[in-house]
């Protein structure tokens, strides 16, 4: 019953023309889906001597990372040069199903020592700018 509906639908109901612009609006929908995810997977990240870096499409972004937890890292992108990113900030999430079980535990030591470490540095400034005044 459901195929005869479905094909009374198409031949009588749907114009020739809707039915052309439907199916070009769902493969173009496919194509930007296809491309989207090809253009996605090319994201590495790693750590080396000055920190985690994220290389995504031949450029290499420095990561400060905000908040770490079992399931997800969150990285501020480090662009210090640029005065927009005080008021508007790039951040980039790492999920646990995005690398390697042994390189998220990697990454989330490493945040974790970075966080403790940059709120430790705050707490120095706080706490010499009340020793000056």
């Amino acid at each position: 019953m459901a195929s005869v509906y479905a094909a009374l639908f198409h031949l009588y109901w749907m114009p020739v023309f809707w039915r052309v612009v439907l199916y070009i609006l769902a493969g173009l929908f496919g194509v930007l889906f296809l491309f989207r995810v090809v253009r996605q997977s090319s994201r590495q990240i790693g750590i080396d001597e000055q920190g985690v870096f994220l290389l995504e499409r031949g450029c290499c972004k420095r990561l400060l990372f905000i908040r770490s937890n079992d399931v997800q890292l969150i990285a501020k992108v480090d662009r210090s040069q640029f005065l927009l990113d005080r008021f508007w900030p790039v951040y980039r999430v790492i999920y646990r199903d995005n690398v390697t079980q042994v390189q998220y535990r990697i990454l989330r030591s490493f945040a974790a020592q970075q966080i403790l470490l940059r709120r430790s540095e705050a707490f120095k400034k706080r706490m010499d700018r009340q020793q000056a005044t």
